[in-house]
Formats: structure tokens, sequence, C-alpha cells
């Protein structure tokens, strides 16, 4: 059957980037479960590692809820934290609620930090007015416990979030196009005013000078800088864009035309990102001249794709993360098509593909199709993060043959689970 799976997989590969057929390589991960209760069914970015070593997640589905959780590494527990419906007391009431998660999570003295949002959470002939708006929240690593903190506005909830340590800030860009300003201390927001007016960015990322970016369409960047207290749109640099559309029937201001994920990377004093249209990975560097300077680095998209038509790419996944211990770029795309957990789903072979992208020597690496230890297949990935040890984390959709585990219950059914592929253990 294994073999069988890998010769229909080198035969789609081989069409679709036509050449002759290859047998795929594949990458052998572990593979963890979340629950048989909740059975969430998305995931959108929330993945931290703990500077205590734990994995703290975000889920959540569509019309339903979002539900935190906590996984041990060392004794590979998974522990259910938090319904957030519940936490607020919204559940059951008929009523728009805070249930979904589609932030980064940053942590500050024993506390990790996200921001919610109502994404047709709810009964959908329910009236939106009666969402009582986006909060945010924070996690107590000691205990586990998830606590509600004031209110970020009236409704518009979060898409990105990033945090300024030093002046214990957390900045959030909304549905709105707005970015907000969390004091931790005092507990309350403030709206800096919009920055986008389209749809916005899902990652923004503050750099050593506490400076906050942003991007929107067609690949232009915007900045946040604290010590003026004003936003500005940057007129000279763009982001590389290769397959925006330009036809009235699909405009180009659209999430093709601006970066899908970006991290901040400490030692190069630059950020590294990947293009939501290509898949293209990029450096910024923001202290390069008075806008910053953007290089293009390597196309992140799998082989299959890679060298085909630019318009067929698939959108890029919110699955990037830099490995400090390697100095890599590690980040899991789909090899066809797109993937949206079930709902519009033209992903070929229903498979992740793991890529690296060496940041010493420049070389880029196809590590091949993600393949649990137990038999499983692996798409959509929504996150991704590595820990200290160098092990890369992540988060999407498995195929799931046990119904009591199962989200999706048609041709292909799935679970969300928590996969680990450690480079050492190859």
């Amino acid at each position: 059957m294994f073999r069988t799976l890998a010769i229909c997989l080198a035969l789609a590969l081989g069409a679709l980037s036509g050449f002759a057929a290859e047998e795929p390589k594949f990458v052998s991960v572990k593979h963890y479960r979340f629950s048989t209760v909740d059975k969430d069914a998305q995931m959108w970015s929330a993945l931290y590692v703990g500077s205590n070593g734990k994995l703290y997640i975000g889920l959540c589905t569509h019309a339903d809820a979002a539900n935190v959780y906590e996984f041990d590494p060392q004794t590979e527990i998974m522990r259910h934290l938090a319904n957030l419906t519940e936490l607020n007391e919204e559940r059951g009431k008929a009523i728009w609620t805070n249930g979904k998660i589609h932030v980064q999570m940053q942590e500050l003295d024993g506390y990790v930090y996200f921001g919610s949002l109502s994404e047709d959470n709810g009964p959908p002939a329910i009236d939106a007015a009666s969402y009582k708006g986006p909060r945010w929240y924070r996690i107590e690593m000691k205990t586990g416990k998830v606590e509600q903190l004031s209110l970020i506005n009236s409704f518009w909830g979060l898409l990105g979030q990033t945090m300024d340590v030093k002046r214990r800030v957390i900045y959030g860009l909304a549905e709105n196009g707005h970015l907000y300003k969390y004091y931790i201390d005092k507990d309350w927001t403030e709206d800096l005013g919009r920055v986008d007016e389209w749809d916005v960015c899902r990652t923004i990322f503050t750099d050593d000078l506490g400076n906050v970016y942003g991007s929107y369409p067609p690949g232009r960047i915007w900045k946040y800088d604290p010590r003026q207290d004003r936003i500005f749109d940057f007129e000279h640099i763009r982001l590389p864009l290769i397959n925006q559309s330009r036809s009235m029937a699909n405009p180009m201001l659209d999430r093709k035309a601006q970066w899908r994920i970006i991290e901040w990377d400490p030692v190069d004093r630059a950020a590294y990102g990947i293009i939501g249209g290509s898949n293209l990975l990029f450096k910024y560097d923001p202290h390069r001249g008075p806008e910053g300077a953007v290089t293009p680095l390597v196309s992140m998209a799998a082989p299959g794709v890679r060298n085909g038509d630019p318009m067929n790419l698939p959108y890029a996944t919110l699955a990037m993360a830099i490995s400090q211990k390697e100095r890599k770029v590690y980040y899991l795309t789909v090899m066809a098509g797109d993937f949206d957990y079930g709902a519009v789903t033209k992903d070929v072979m229903g498979s992740s593909f793991l890529v690296t992208y060496d940041l010493r020597s420049g070389r880029r690496e196809d590590l091949g199709v993600l393949r649990t230890t137990d038999g499983r297949t692996a798409s959509g990935m929504g996150g991704a993060k590595v820990d200290q040890n160098g092990r890369l984390w992540f988060v999407g959709a498995f195929s799931e043959p046990d119904p009591r585990y199962q989200v999706g219950r048609g041709r292909r059914p799935y679970s969300m689970g928590l996969g680990c592929y450690d480079p050492l253990r190859k």
C-alpha cells in the first residue's frame, strides 16, 4: 500500500512539473492528537514554544469555538486548557462568540498572550451586533490557567500580533485594517489608526528597535514608529511579486500581493518572509536605507509546481519557522492547488511538503513529503515553530481513520494534529 501511494504521488509530481516521474522522498514525522471531545477543525498561526519547553496551541472551528491546548514534549501529554466561549460565558446564548485565534502568540513574565476574533462563530442567523467584541487573553505557564483580559475593540478581532518586550506592549492588526496597541501593565488598548484598506496581512513583526511592520497589496510595506508615534507607508520599496493578477475579473489587490508569513531574525537583524502568491522566500532588512531593503532569495514552493505556470502556484501557508540552532528556514507548503481544511480543497495529493533554506550557505533543500510514523498523510499546515533543541513543530490536518477523532467525514476525513520533525533523527 505504501509503495502504491508513493508511485501515484510520483506520477502526480511528474505530471505537474512536466518531467519524468521519480520516486518521491518522504519525511518521517511524529504525530500527536488533540481531542475526541471538541474536534477542532482549523488552525492559523497560534503555535508557540514557551521558555518552559512546552507548546501552546490555539485551535478553532468555524461557527463553533476556539480551544487552547498545552503539550509537554517530555511527557508527550496533551492538555486542554480552555474553551474560549465557555471562558467568556458566551456558549449556548445564541450570540456571536470569540471562536477563533488567528495570531502569533508571545511570552512575557511567565504568561503567553494572544488576541481573539469572531469569524463565522455563532449561529449564522443571529445578528452580528450580538457579538460582545474580541479580547486579549493570557495563559499562566506555571498552572495552565487561561485568563480573559480587556476588550480590544467593540467588534473587529485580530489577524496579526507582535510584542515589544522592552516597552511591554502588544500590537494587534485587526480585520478592519486598524493597528491596535495593548498596554500590558495597564490592561487597556489604543487604536493607532488604519494601516490597510483591503485584505490585511496575517503576520506582523517588531524589529530590535521596537518598530512594527506589516504588508499590504500590491507589495507595499507600512511601519509604525513608536518613538514618533506615527505610521508610515513606504513609497520606494516593493515586495518581489511575480504572479499578481491584473484583470478586473481577478483583481491584483488580494493576499497574493503581500507577505503571508514573516519572522524577525535577531542574528541577522532582518526579517525573513514568504510571499503569499508565489511562495518566494525574501529577506527584509529594515535598517538598510531610509525604508529598508528587500532581497528575493529562492522559491520555497514544492518541486512539482515550482517551475510551472506562476499563476497556478499554490497560495502560501503560515507554516514557516527559523531554526536558530541550524540557521535554517523551514517551510511547509502544499503540493498543488489550495487547502482550506476541507471547505475548499484542490490539493491534489492531500499532502504537505517540507523545504528548507540554509541562511549561511544560501542552499535550498527539498526534504520531501510529510508522512507520520503511524502511516498518516498531512495537509494544510497552519503554523510552525522550532524549539531550542532544533525540532520543528507544526499543526495541521492529518488523515484520520478513527471516527472518534474525525472532523471531515467526506472523501478525506481528517483530524487536527501536532507534528514534530527532528533533523537529528532522520
